[in-house]
């Protein structure tokens, strides 16, 4: 399983402790899913979405991401959030290019005194030619 961590402010958690923010409205501060993240080839939470998708042939890029929803129980600070993405593949041997709308259900811990979130993404499966033999 590959965890993610993503650093916050605790003035961000104490917002969503007294109930000004939801828990949607927390995750869409702190996680890097705005416009100018998707484009950052660096995005370590996009890359992990993305490998998903690695087996599917062509050239793949996420253009949108957005928080769906999110189930949070706030006194085991776990929940699951469904990120909803776009997909844009590119073909360049048939110069083809398709938009696919994705949705991923993810776990998640909130480690407030550590000021972490852990996504918790499951393994992608990956074929192995030495096991066809």
């Amino acid at each position: 399983m590959a965890e993610l961590k993503i650093e916050f402010s605790k003035a961000h958690y104490a917002l969503l402790e007294n109930g000004q923010i939801e828990i949607a409205g927390f995750l869409n501060m702190v996680l890097p899913i705005g416009p100018e993240d998707v484009a950052n080839p660096e995005n370590k939470l996009i890359n992990l979405l993305l490998s998903y998708h690695s087996d599917d042939g062509g050239a793949v890029t996420v253009t949108k991401a957005e928080v769906g929803e999110v189930k949070y129980d706030l006194s085991k600070k776990t929940g699951k959030i469904t990120f909803i993405y776009h997909l844009a593949y590119h073909y360049a041997c048939s110069y083809s290019e398709k938009d696919y709308e994705k949705n991923d259900k993810i776990d998640f811990t909130i480690d407030p005194e550590a000021g972490v979130v852990t996504l918790s993404f499951l393994d992608v499966n990956t074929r192995s030619t030495a096991e066809e033999f």
